[in-house]
């Protein structure tokens, strides 16, 4: 659909309010309530052309983590991927000189992605296992999967999901993405008190988001 100005894509959904969303590629997207007026969408959408705008250009601008074909990212340092037969059986990772070795071909994507999964979902069980004890905020059960626009998400049955690629970002914000699933479990919404909430088990979380904002697409 389109206003003068700005196409849009238009879902109706049995919501209260108009949800407006730009995504990575600029794409620019309306939820609508079931009986909204079109003419209200499109004023609301003229309203908000300058912050859409400014959300495009912050997409097209951002920097990207560029690889080399031998490099992976993992917590938010890159590695130097080296094919070693030594290493039949396992995955040597050296933190101090930031190399990989392992005899799997982990330049190939479908062995690397299996690989990290397997990693995220290690750390992430035991991660936010503490953390869930350190914060008083339980859960159910957690989950690895593949999404491609969240990082998270938490049911009404306090169950968790984390995107594996969480895994190649920094240790701080898998926290922040962890913390942010954990305080849904008792507070289902984004209001503003969630985010008193979020705001007093993790305080540095705007600096989670402005690292995910810009550099989320190359994960």
């Amino acid at each position: 659909m389109q206003t003068t100005d700005i196409t849009y894509t238009l879902t109706r959904k049995p919501v209260k309010h108009l949800r407006l969303c730009v995504r990575e590629d600029g794409s620019v997207h309306v939820v609508a309530p079931l009986l909204f007026p079109k003419a209200k969408i499109e004023e609301f959408l003229e309203k908000r052309q300058a912050w859409i705008e400014k959300k495009q250009a912050f997409f097209r601008n951002r920097e990207k983590i560029q690889l080399q074909f031998n490099e992976l990212l993992l917590f938010g340092n890159r590695y130097t991927y080296f094919y070693d037969t030594k290493y039949a059986n396992k995955v040597v990772i050296n933190e101090e000189h930031h190399t990989i070795r392992a005899s799997r071909n982990l330049t190939d994507i479908a062995v690397q992605e299996n690989w990290l999964k397997s990693v995220a979902k290690k750390y992430f069980d035991e991660r936010a296992e503490q953390l869930s004890i350190a914060l008083n905020l339980p859960y159910n059960k957690l989950f690895v999967r593949t999404e491609k626009r969240k990082w998270g998400n938490c049911s009404s049955l306090k169950n968790i999901s984390l995107n594996w690629r969480l895994v190649k970002a920094p240790k701080f914000v898998i926290d922040y993405v962890i913390v942010h699933e954990l305080v849904h479990t008792i507070m289902m919404n984004h209001s503003h008190k969630f985010w008193t909430l979020l705001r007093s088990h993790y305080p540095d979380y705007e600096k989670a988001q402005n690292w995910l904002e810009r550099y989320g697409s190359s994960l």
